[in-house]
């Protein structure tokens, strides 16, 4: 790729000599309340070139532009190192159900809310410890959030579309390439292959090629999954952030119309998970993990 030379007209100099001599005229004219003369005077005097020229190197690139298949097969890669280099982590756990979202009439109203302490450790053991439930109407009985964990470290829920496995369910395609903090960030669009399921997801991620993990991820749906209960999937985040030297999950919202509205919930409602205090590979002892047992 060649960068060719640039040579400013000489008029822009001659141009830009004509406001320049104006404002000496008039800083002269506002201290002294007189005109300024017509005859120069001794001192400073402004300047001017018209031989102005920039001349930039020619550079030539020869390096070869990565392949699509290239990349994923780097975030799979990437994921899977992520993931390897956890043995255990602990957690804290927010889960909120909010109602009433978008609509015209009220505003948005917290239903249920619970903090959890999360323990994980590889290859399939977990334990949480409830240390906040909140119900808005505990008398008639609450909309409870009830939420289960895996004992796996893999995030399935972030990289589901771009496991080797996947790869024959999904057209992929790079719609853009962004610098953001040094770190530079592929966006990489997901559609499922067949047009006989409308209600497999597609979505949007935000790949770090600093390490080839998936740092956000945005999901829709053509058609809703359960379409007696739900009209749409109005909007599904998921997001990651660092902590030390592992991406974990930082935030997951999912934002949902109903097709009829639903007791407690109206026909609008937001499910959120927030997720920190991250430890990572304390070497959680797996008596942690008996039943009944406190950390």
């Amino acid at each position: 790729m060649r960068r060719p030379g640039f040579r400013a007209p000489s008029y822009i100099p001659r141009l830009l000599a004509v406001p320049a001599a104006c404002a000496v005229a008039l800083t002269f004219a506002f201290a002294t309340g007189r005109a300024a003369p017509a005859d120069p005077v001794p001192g400073p005097t402004v300047a001017h070139e018209d031989t102005m020229h920039t001349e930039v190197s020619e550079v030539l690139v020869r390096a070869p532009r990565v392949t699509l298949d290239e990349i994923l097969d780097r975030v799979a890669r990437g994921e899977a190192r992520r993931e390897s280099l956890i043995v255990d982590q602990q957690f804290t756990a927010t889960f909120r159900l909010v109602r009433g979202v978008g609509a015209a009439n009220r505003a948005p109203q917290l239903l249920s809310e619970r903090v959890m302490r999360v323990y994980k450790k590889k290859p399939n053991l977990t334990h949480t410890v409830v240390l906040r439930n909140y119900e808005h109407d505990r008398r008639r009985g609450g909309a409870e959030v009830q939420v289960n964990f895996r004992g796996g470290m893999d995030e399935e829920i972030v990289n589901f579309a771009f496991r080797p496995q996947a790869r024959r369910e999904f057209h992929y395609r790079i719609v853009g390439r962004d610098f953001v903090g040094g770190h530079l960030i592929y966006r990489i669009t997901f559609t499922p292959k067949s047009p006989l399921d409308r209600t497999q997801p597609s979505g949007l991620v935000w790949v770090d090629t600093n390490e080839f993990v998936i740092v956000r991820q945005e999901v829709k749906f053509e058609r809703s999954p359960v379409p007696l209960f739900i009209k749409n999937v109005e909007r599904m985040v998921i997001e990651r952030r660092k902590y030390g030297d592992h991406w974990v999950l930082s935030r997951a919202l999912i934002r949902v119309a109903a097709s009829l509205p639903i007791p407690k919930l109206g026909k609008g409602f937001d499910f959120t998970l927030l997720f920190d205090d991250y430890v990572m590979n304390a070497g959680i002892d797996d008596s942690l993990f008996r039943a009944g047992k406190k950390p």
